[in-house]
């Protein structure tokens, strides 16, 4: 900055503002700015100096006690802005670079506290929105003297709602009474976002200087090379930092949506955004489009790969590309309130793609290639321009033709998007959507702790993955025909495993959940999952699973969803249904399970099913019905390939037959006797505590770490083991069935060499059975002798009835199962006696050669559930992405910051390094919690959610 006499000039000018109220437009003070163009846009050198010199409270005091001010202020900055890009000489000391950056850099630092005022919304609406009138140059007055003089300095104003129309509207009695006095130009919104897209492609600005145009300055050219170029055009570090700070601008200018709250999110128009996707020339869309997702796609945090580098030398692109991100999936999320709940039918996700008329499909036709230029197509592209910036700054960008769009079509970026259909562009965009997204994975997972440089935009690179996904039929085809699917399968699998325990990433869990059940629904998915993961040994230590050989990928995905529900204590609890119904959706297709994730998938049936869970909430049984259709299918499409599956459900009758047989009185006589079994053990606990605690530390050894969350109701029955002991018992008891001798009665089915050398000195297996059994007996005898009152068993405060569980447990489809037991557990039984079987194999090979055509029922067909969009999971996505455009933002200028946040809510927080991201991370889980509850029966437990509107936490972080 200058001298410090010129601070203090600035921010007396600043005080000014809302100190005196209506500063006539022919003021000193005005007269001064534009007579000292040169000196005060020259003041500032660089964005901290404006966001220091125009504080927070400066804006708020001009916004509500000096409107008119505000408005006039606004007029001067777009003036000196649109002047300088029409300057012939631009760049020039008479209109620098710097002064059109301070430019935008004003307007950056005032558009967000006009946001936040929801009083502001009908002024707002009325001075950047309503058409403005524009007195005709050749338009001559009737009187001569001081009336002419101010004719002329109306012949390049625009007549608005503020002090100025105010006096057009006094003097217009000394003008002839004509209609074409006035022509009326668009509004001051759409004449801004215009010279804000002119400036992202203004050769000697953002583009470099020498780029070959006939026409115009500003030539549409694709940034980068790939999608749709092929040439390069070069750019400087200087054009890097100019478009970082255009598309800041074009970033808060459209960050309207933070301002809106939840329940009125769905159903608001963005006006902002609704010009850029719907008004643009289709030439500027393109341009735009390739150029964010090339500019994005081909960073490469590495750079030359050498340790440590990010360490020495700064990285400014990285924030380029976070913002080139960050716009880019606010263009793609944007739908009309019609059109944000998609209620496509599966498969067509095309925006448009429904109810299009013949000549929409003729043009769908014409644009298949429109993505795809040439190099020659690109040269032509510099030269097709319209409107440039030497034109007036009324016709800057004027709003287009909207032709080139079929109809139907409310959002021109994702109909373009999802054009795409090259394999070579496919191949580009996956390159690099992997390479962003596995930068974290290979950061935490080298032998020099810190030597590669971890980036923060994965999130919204994940979120960019989805929007593809979504948009692009061809691209999600081309992804799951592709091995690149599985890579794809381990970030998701490695990001929720490596956040489980953080409050503040739920959201971001929950998204790979998400998309874990979209890329699930797809058969081709679930046949690339039994190719063999020869890459787990090179896993960070934190996701790799122990004695994990040559398991397929099917094998490490069903042991990692269990290990994610069974490690987090119910803190995934909304993320079951998502987690489960992706093993579902890929069951008709898993060949050669192994015997971990055999026994993990019956370990998650006997845990939904224990009456502890089941009876917590009103829709945990849908869980239930998920994994024993998972079994079915299994059973019926891949019987022969499955042995250690058929095997784990064989050795588990008992769980099963208890599952066919619960009522609701043996269910809360099981969790009344579960309970009274942690009361006399706290009991005794807490007697042998008081008599040691003389001789003994305080600290008790059963306590669990102080980081752990305490443990709910409905998660008792799911997490009452850790993951190693899973795992050591896994190693124990890989053999479910054995031999039995006669004297047993052929009724049990005891361990082999292995397990029973583990048994107490005299005791055998047999009778440790019969024990088993017994007290099962004993119980069940118990359960139905007793009369329990039904009662509220988990948190949410739910009472389970006789006519709830009537509604549900007589449709689980058990038939499958029950055939099987009734058929195998026998014969598996006598083959044991029989033949004296003391090892695992020969059961499993007698599985093999088994088979169950025509006792089992015709296999029914196969039901996919893929997710689906409604309205609770549009508002979460909306306040996840606008919270983690927050969250960069803090992190440079925070042009957010301080402001008075709607889509989600910012929580305060005593350490500052960590502030904004439990913020937002709380605001997001906690926040949007509400909004869970209103999914569908598909994608959440709860059927009977709450309908309260989205209210997104954010401490510095708030995104679901």
């Amino acid at each position: 900055m200058g001298a410090t006499d010129s601070k203090l000039a600035f921010r007396k000018g600043v005080f000014r503002l809302f100190e005196e109220r209506n500063i006539d437009v022919s003021d000193e003070y005005w007269i001064q700015v534009e007579f000292q163009l040169k000196n005060f846009w020259d003041l500032p050198e660089s964005a901290d100096d404006v966001f220091s010199l125009v504080g927070a409270q400066d804006i708020r005091r001009v916004r509500d006690q000096a409107r008119e001010n505000l408005e006039t202020l606004i007029h001067k900055i777009t003036d000196q802005m649109f002047h300088i890009m029409r300057a012939p000489d631009f760049p020039s000391p008479q209109n620098s670079t710097l002064q059109l950056l301070n430019c935008i850099r004003l307007l950056t630092r005032i558009m967000p506290f006009i946001f936040e005022s929801e009083e502001l919304d009908e002024w707002e609406n009325e001075f950047f929105w309503a058409p403005t009138k524009k007195v005709k140059k050749n338009f001559k007055p009737e009187t001569t003297g001081d009336l002419q003089n101010t004719s002329k300095e109306l012949d390049d104003e625009t007549v608005t709602n503020n002090s100025e129309r105010n006096a057009v509207q006094e003097s217009s009695t000394q003008y002839r009474t004509s209609s074409e006095s006035y022509e009326t130009i668009p509004p001051l919104g759409e004449r801004l976002l215009s010279a804000l897209i002119d400036l992202l492609f203004l050769t000697g600005f953002t583009l470099p200087i020498n780029l070959p145009s006939e026409t115009s300055r500003v030539v549409y050219v694709n940034w980068e090379t790939g999608v749709g170029s092929t040439i390069p055009i070069g750019s400087s570090k200087e054009n890097d930092s100019n478009k970082t700070e255009t598309l800041r601008l074009l970033l808060a200018l459209v960050s309207k949506s933070m301002y809106m709250p939840g329940a009125t999110f769905i159903s608001k128009e963005n006006k902002w955004i609704k010009f850029l996707v719907l008004k643009l020339e289709r030439k500027v869309v393109l341009a735009l489009l390739c150029s964010l997702l090339n500019t994005t796609v081909k960073y490469n945090p590495a750079g030359w790969g050498v340790p440590y580098n990010h360490m020495v030398f700064t990285d400014p692109r990285e924030m380029l590309v976070t913002l080139c991100l960050q716009v880019l999936l606010v263009l793609l999320d944007y739908r009309s309130p019609s059109n944000r709940v998609d209620t496509a039918l599966a498969g067509t996700n095309d925006p448009g793609e429904h109810n299009r008329s013949a000549s929409a499909s003729a043009i769908e036709n014409n644009e298949e290639s429109a993505l795809a230029t040439s190099p020659k197509n690109d040269s032509l592209r510099e030269a097709d321009t319209t409107q440039g910036v030497n034109n007036e700054d009324t016709n800057i960008n004027t709003t287009p033709q909207k032709s080139h769009l079929p109809p139907n079509v409310d959002n021109a970026f994702r109909y373009y998007a999802s054009k795409l259909h090259r394999s070579q562009d496919f191949q580009f965009l996956m390159d690099g959507i992997y390479r962003i997204l596995s930068n974290p994975m290979q950061a935490n997972n080298t032998y020099l702790p810190g030597s590669t440089k971890q980036i923060r935009c994965h999130q919204e690179m994940l979120m960019l993955l989805w929007k593809f996904l979504e948009i692009n039929k061809r691209f999600r085809n081309y992804l799951l025909e592709t091995d690149r699917v599985l890579d794809i399968l381990i970030v998701l699998l490695y990001y929720s495993m490596e956040n489980k325990h953080d409050q503040a990433q739920l959201g971001f869990v929950r998204m790979c959940a998400f998309i874990l059940q979209t890329l699930s629904a797809d058969r081709n998915f679930g046949m690339k999952l039994n190719k063999q993961f020869e890459g787990h040994g090179s896993l960070p230590s934190t996701v790799r699973i122990s004695a994990f050989n040559t398991g397929t990928y099917a094998d490490y995905m069903i042991i990692s969803i269990y290990a994610l529900i069974a490690s987090t204590r119910g803190t995934l609890h909304p993320l079951y249904p998502a987690f489960v119904l992706a093993i579902t959706n890929v069951s008709p297709y898993l060949k050669n399970l192994s015997v971990a994730s055999s026994v993990k998938l019956v370990q998650l049936i006997s845990s939904f099913s224990s009456p502890m869970f089941l009876l917590a909430d009103e829709g945990n049984h849908r869980l239930v019905g998920y994994m024993l259709e998972a079994l079915n299918n299994i059973i019926q499409y891949q019987f022969s390939d499955n042995p250690h599956v058929i095997y784990a459900i064989v050795g588990n009758p008992k769980k099963f037959e208890e599952m066919f047989d619960f009522t609701l009185s043996k269910g809360l006589a099981e969790i009344k006797r579960i309970q009274s079994i942690k009361e006399r053990k706290k009991q005794a606990h807490n007697t042998s505590m008081n008599k040691s605690e003389s001789s003994l530390d305080r600290k008790s050894i059963h306590d669990e770490p102080a980081s752990q969350p305490p443990i709910s109701d409905t998660e008792s029955m799911i997490s009452n083991k850790k993951d190693d002991e899973h795992e050591a018992e896994l190693n124990e008891k890989t053999e479910l069935l054995s031999v039995t001798s006669a004297d047993d009665r052929g009724e049990s089915m005891h361990l082999s060499e292995k397990a029973r050398g583990k048994l107490p000195e005299g005791v055998t297996a047999a009778s440790r059975q019969r024990n088993s059994v017994d007290n099962t007996q004993n119980n069940n005898i118990n359960s139905n002798s007793v009369i329990v009152t039904p009662f509220a068993v988990g948190k949410s405060g739910f009472i389970p009835t006789e006519d709830w569980v009537s509604s549900w447990h007589p449709n689980l489809p058990f038939g499958t199962i029950r055939v099987l037991l009734r058929e195998l557990v026998p014969k598996v039984k006598s083959m044991c006696a029989s033949q004296s079987i003391t090892t695992d194999q020969k059961v499993l090979d007698f599985l093999r050669t088994t088979s169950l055509v025509g006792i089992l029922s015709p296999p029914q067909p196969i039901f996919i559930r893929k997710f689906q969009w409604s309205e609770a999971s549009v508002v979460w996505f909306a306040s996840m992405l606008w919270a983690q455009v927050y969250l960069a933002s803090s992190s440079h200028l925070g042009i957010f910051n301080g402001t008075n946040v709607k889509l989600f809510l910012v929580k305060s927080s005593s350490k500052e390094g960590q502030r904004l991201k439990n913020a937002i991370g709380s605001a997001v889980s906690e926040g949007v919690q509400g909004v869970f509850d209103r999914l569908a029966p598909n994608n959440t437990i709860n059927s009977n959610a709450s309908s309260g509107a989205v209210n997104t936490n954010i401490t510095g972080n708030n995104a679901p």
